[in-house]
């Protein structure tokens, strides 16, 4: 695994700076494994880019790194129409929004097409959040998830729109500021806003926190965080200071050192050892183990996060089932609703399934990634 990762953050660094690969040995024999990690964490049309630029591609099949390269091209025309039409749409109802995340970060990158994204994320205020849902499903999207913790998803053709009412990553002291966004955006003409520079850095760090937390965030949002580095798109002290004070500065300093580890040819130490085997043994989202196990250390132990997943805080019912904003003395009653869905309805074999993952973890597994969270100052 050690000689792929080289080989992939090698192809990477060179897709984005244009900098030649020091040798080419390893290429050849590596080339299925590096497209599998490729492709788990989402780079593989970069990858295929500089191996096809670099002439890496003679060495091994042509047709897959061309493949790869037209597959990432695809997502990111679709994203784009897709981000474009909800754009004219919320500004044609003069509703005021903010694009997130990786159709932001793309901009950073010297061709569009090498940031993939699973689906466009774009933010509205929360008191526009149903006029904007309506809007967007009455010119032909389709409402495909309940409104989550901040969001809710939202269909176009094959092309997924989360639609936010809030950026807060149920972190508390990374979510006393994310819950500031909207006073950390700037005008970039109609209804369009901006994250400030810093602000859009430190929402970056604090979204890797939360999916490493949540089982591993992958190499894409390293290599995004170099090219923000890179660039010089924000003031490392500024950031770094609010990181600390949202309690994910241990985080910001080791996910930093790992990015120049893989990126500008970095010595590992024990912690980013640990942090990189813990995100290769996911992918971009993590996997359904690194999450189990994560959810576990999270939640403090195997029953106590079964009986999370059955009585969620108040906090997650009131996403959940409105009415409570109004009617709090109803929780037991949407408790009762939503034991009955999970028994009775096709939501019940997840939630079975969720259950027999987290019974069968692995003890030793468990201790080692608590032991990671605790050094990373991630156990929130």
């Amino acid at each position: 695994m050690q000689q792929t990762i080289k080989c992939l953050t090698a192809l990477l660094k060179s897709a984005v700076t244009g900098e030649e690969i020091s040798g080419n040995t390893g290429y050849k024999e590596q080339f299925n494994s590096i497209i599998k990690l490729a492709r788990a964490h989402e780079v593989s049309g970069i990858a295929a880019y500089a191996m096809i630029k670099s002439g890496l591609d003679n060495q091994t099949d042509s047709g897959i790194a061309e493949k790869e390269m037209f597959k990432a091209s695809f997502n990111d025309t679709k994203n784009t129409y897709t981000y474009e039409l909800a754009a004219d749409l919320l500004s044609g109802a003069g509703i005021d929004f903010v694009p997130l995340k990786g159709f932001v970060i793309k901009n950073y990158y010297p061709e569009r097409f090498m940031r993939t994204s699973c689906d466009v994320d774009i933010l509205v205020h929360k008191e526009d959040f149903d006029r904007a849902a309506l809007t967007l499903e009455n010119a032909g999207f389709t409402q495909v998830s309940d409104v989550r913790y901040h969001d809710v998803s939202l269909l176009y053709g094959n092309t997924n729109l989360e639609l936010h009412f809030s950026v807060c990553e149920d972190m508390s002291g990374a979510d006393a500021y994310l819950e500031k966004i909207w006073d950390n955006v700037e005008a970039a003409g109609g209804r369009m806003y901006l994250e400030t520079k810093d602000f859009f850095a430190f929402h970056h760090v604090a979204h890797m926190a939360h999916h490493f937390v949540c089982g591993g965030c992958g190499i894409r949002t390293f290599l995004d965080l170099w090219l923000l580095m890179r660039n010089n798109a924000f003031d490392p002290k500024v950031v770094r200071s609010t990181c600390e004070k949202a309690k994910i500065g241990g985080f910001y300093d080791a996910a930093e050192k790992l990015t120049r580890v893989w990126f500008e040819d970095g010595e590992h130490d024990s912690l980013t050892l640990k942090m990189e085997n813990y995100l290769l043994s996911g992918g971009a989202y993590g996997s359904r183990l690194t999450g189990t196990v994560a959810g576990t250390v999270k939640h403090g132990g195997k029953f106590r996060y079964i009986v999370s997943m059955a009585f969620p805080s108040y906090k997650g019912m009131k996403i959940l089932y409105p009415v409570l904003e109004k009617a709090p003395v109803l929780l037991p009653f949407c408790y009762v609703a939503r034991a009955c869905e999970k028994a009775f309805y096709k939501k019940g074999a997840d939630a079975r399934r969720r259950i027999r993952d987290i019974s069968g973890q692995d003890a030793g597994f468990i201790k080692e990634t608590a032991s990671l969270l605790d050094e990373l100052g991630l156990n929130l």
